[in-house]
């Protein structure tokens, strides 16, 4: 990626949340048709974003020195949900911090935020994860184009680690520790959850 300018850099980003939230959109849209629960799909990608935005924070943040490039390219996918609104909320206003204050966070304090965030947003996980995971279930099982399940999950992820391998390379600077952060927190935020759901066989055979 180094060879790219960071504009370069940030619309191939822009493509992939594209269409990882077109992916979701879709996936949202036939989980209320044959589940007949009605709901705005945007609080799905909401989640998503959240999520997202952690995923994005642990790599500023894995090499101790969150930059202005990396902090301009984060807020660029704070579109449908806020990570850092939600913190607030969920801690009934006592955590009321703008991303500036979160780049000026000594590393200890954004270690223990990073560390928490699972836990934080795990109810938002499994609100994102199970209906997508129904969908993706089912048409493993009766679409008419060859899946397995996990195969659209999958795709979003990749979407994630590509957004996030992109922001480990604004700086010029990408290291081992912002990729690997990366993946671990994809994997505490979003894979874990499928990835358990699927290996129980909770889903049924996806017509409930």
């Amino acid at each position: 990626m180094g060879e790219l300018s960071r504009q370069d850099m940030l619309d191939k980003a822009a493509l992939a949340y594209e269409h990882a939230s077109a992916m979701i959109y879709s996936m949202d849209k036939v989980f209320q048709r044959f589940s007949n629960v009605e709901y705005d799909p945007n609080l799905t990608l909401a989640q998503f974003d959240l999520i997202l935005q952690g995923v994005l924070l642990s790599v500023a943040c894995a090499d101790g020195i969150f930059v202005p490039e990396e902090l301009d390219f984060l807020k660029q996918f704070v579109i449908h949900g806020n990570l850092l609104e939600y913190i607030k909320k969920d801690s009934d206003g006592t955590v009321d911090l703008s991303w500036e204050d979160v780049a000026e966070l000594p590393p200890e304090t954004t270690d223990e935020l990073l560390r928490m965030l699972p836990l934080i947003l795990d109810s938002q996980c499994q609100s994102l994860i199970i209906p997508l995971l129904k969908v993706d279930y089912s048409y493993s099982k009766h679409g008419a184009v060859e899946t397995t399940p996990g195969d659209f999950l999958k795709e979003i992820e990749k979407d994630m680690i590509y957004i996030a391998s992109t922001l480990a390379f604004v700086d010029c600077e990408g290291t081992d520790e912002e990729l690997n952060a990366a993946a671990k927190m994809i994997f505490e935020l979003e894979g874990k959850h499928w990835r358990t759901v699927l290996s129980g066989n909770a889903l049924g055979d996806g017509n409930s």
